[in-house]
């Protein structure tokens, strides 16, 4: 029974989840008008809006992709010695699925700070 309250928990707050996802995609439109009127006027005010909308959406997107990792890592200790190959394959499988999101996020989150454009990124990182 405490396995089906505890699913239902992570199931609860991932409907959470989904929410802000529907909120990041309003305010990813919102930061691509800015940005089209950026490309077009060269509005330094829309610059600014653009660009902090996009890395407050990259932090939240972390902090949901740090999340997943701790679900699927919790998930590979919920693993007993008895688990058959596949379970096993598969929760490793989701947890290096959920590690790689992570590091996209970290590194778009980066180039949202630190970069001036996704192609200079890399020049003034290294």
């Amino acid at each position: 029974m405490n396995d089906i309250n505890e699913t239902l928990n992570e199931l609860k707050i991932e409907d959470y989840v989904w929410i802000i996802y529907i909120f990041l995609a309003i305010f990813a439109l919102i930061s691509n008008y800015y940005e089209k009127n950026y490309t077009v006027t060269k509005n330094k005010d829309a610059r600014k809006n653009f660009r902090t909308i996009n890395t407050t959406i990259f932090i939240i997107t972390f902090f949901i992709y740090l999340y997943f990792v701790l679900l699927n890592y919790k998930e590979i200790k919920k693993l007993g010695a008895n688990a058959s190959p596949k379970r096993v394959f598969w929760a490793n499988a989701g947890f290096v699925a959920a590690v790689l999101f992570l590091i996209a996020g970290i590194i778009s989150l980066l180039i949202s700070i630190f970069g001036e454009d996704e192609d200079d990124f890399l020049l003034n990182f290294f």
